[in-house]
């Protein structure tokens, strides 16, 4: 039997992958926040879609220097998505707060974070307005991932992505055995 959905729709498109979006002020103060809304929209040119609440503080920073990326973590990174997700960047600093590590970007201004398998770096395309949230399109300009966790363009086994099923519920999957933490 079908039952109307009211609220938390957008769990039917569940789970999504968990990332970090990273971003910078333009005084150079970085700032990482946990996301799990984005998606691809486009290989030629290649564009993705991340979709942030617009009173975020990585909402403002997007829109003043225009350009963010995508951190693709793995399951070690489970404990620093949950601070990176309950915390503002604006009083803190979550790269601390979460002991992760900055690496450079290798075409943007924004820190990646060092200890994540995948990074896809962007500048902003064009901002979409999406009822509390901002839908940023960002050109990607460089993607690079750990080839001991993507071969020929898949995720491995060893890749243990997180996955955000909704609320405060993650799993991830290795290979054929989904396991919900």
């Amino acid at each position: 039997m079908l039952k109307q959905i009211k609220s938390d729709i957008y769990h039917l498109m569940h789970p999504k992958m968990a990332f970090f979006l990273t971003s910078i002020a333009k005084d150079g103060k970085p700032n990482v926040m946990a996301c799990a809304w984005a998606t691809p929209v486009s290989e030629e040119p290649p564009i993705v879609i991340v979709c942030v609440e617009k009173s975020a503080y990585t909402a403002e920073l997007i829109k003043e220097t225009r350009e963010f990326a995508i951190n693709i973590p793995n399951k070690k990174l489970l404990k620093a998505i949950w601070i990176c997700g309950k915390t503002s960047g604006r009083d803190t600093d979550k790269f601390l707060k979460a002991k992760l590590k900055q690496r450079m970007a290798n075409s943007l201004k924004v820190p990646l974070i060092a200890e994540c398998v995948g990074y896809i770096e962007c500048k902003l395309y064009k901002t979409v307005d999406a009822g509390e949230c901002y839908a940023f399109f960002g050109n990607v300009l460089y993607a690079e991932a750990d080839d001991a966790f993507f071969k020929k363009g898949m995720r491995t086994e060893a890749a243990e992505i997180p996955l955000h099923l909704g609320g405060s519920r993650i799993m991830y999957f290795r290979g054929d055995n989904a396991k919900e933490d």
